[in-house]
């Protein structure tokens, strides 16, 4: 496999905005996501009135860290026109759409259950169009299973963070925590075998952060999908929130760190790889 790059920069890593920003947008949004949790649990959406604040706090915050990756941010609010034709412009409009949600259900003096529903169904549309907007004809490794990954970690880590909230109900939350960190299971183990024994020749933007693909899969694995489980097990739910935050930050930089390109380049030392061989 090709692990060489021919851009001079390849060694500087520039996307530690895109990093902080989705990891803050996904816990934030998977925040947002807890009235229907609890909904789900107990029938009302009000145990987790705290818990969409703290949502609201991560995802505008997120969102302001993302402006500092724009060459322009002052034009940040053009993106809306291109709702329909971009799939940027898609998740601009669900992100701002779950961010008032949000802030309006939480400055609320009373519990309405339609709109903490409503804050959580646009926060559930952000998570998956933040996957979509990366899926890339030209970038391999950011296409398949990784696009839902942040959808399966924001509910995962969703219900982690609703235990250590609310805990009269932590073995039924628990209960839902599993299922959502096992479909994140499935996503990682699919993840790994397309990165593992990727079906073209790949060039890696970060070669030394590719190189060790597997040891951040693992890091990543542990932190989000065992670690967490094994708190919830021990009656640490804020425990397992805290290391599943940290496991979606590495999440994050493994999903940047991994970008590679199927080029003409690698295209070429791949044949002329194989001629070699044979001469």
């Amino acid at each position: 496999m090709n692990t060489h790059s021919s851009n001079p920069a390849a060694s500087a890593f520039h996307e530690w905005p895109l990093v902080v920003f989705t990891t803050l947008a996904i816990m934030g949004a998977g925040l947002l996501t807890t009235p229907l949790i609890a909904w789900l649990v107990s029938g009302t959406p009000a145990p987790a009135a705290g818990a969409v604040r703290w949502g609201a706090l991560l995802l505008g915050a997120g969102l302001l860290v993302s402006l500092a990756h724009l060459g322009r941010p002052l034009r940040a609010p053009l993106a809306p026109r291109g709702i329909g034709r971009s799939r940027l412009s898609a998740e601009v409009v669900v992100a701002g759409l779950a961010l008032v949600l949000g802030i309006v259900t939480a400055m609320l003096p009373y519990v309405s259950p339609v709109l903490d529903l409503a804050t959580a169904a646009a926060a559930i549309a952000f998570l998956a169009t933040l996957g979509l907007v990366y899926s890339l004809p030209g970038q391999q490794t950011w296409r398949g299973a990784v696009v839902w990954m942040p959808l399966s970690s924001g509910l995962g880590f969703s219900a982690v963070a609703l235990a250590g909230i609310w805990g009269d109900s932590v073995v039924a939350i628990g209960a839902v925590a599993a299922v959502a960190l096992a479909a994140d299971t499935a996503l990682l183990i699919v993840r790994r075998l397309s990165l593992a024994w990727p079906r073209t020749e790949l060039a890696p933007r970060y070669p030394t952060l590719f190189a060790r693909r597997q040891w951040l899969l693992a890091a990543r694995f542990a932190l989000v999908d065992i670690l967490p489980g094994c708190s919830l097990l021990a009656g640490l739910p804020k425990g397992a929130a805290g290391l599943l935050a940290l496991g979606i930050l590495v999440d994050r930089l493994g999903f940047y760190g991994f970008a590679s390109q199927h080029t003409t380049e690698a295209e070429v030392e791949r044949v002329e790889g194989i001629i070699g061989s044979r001469a």
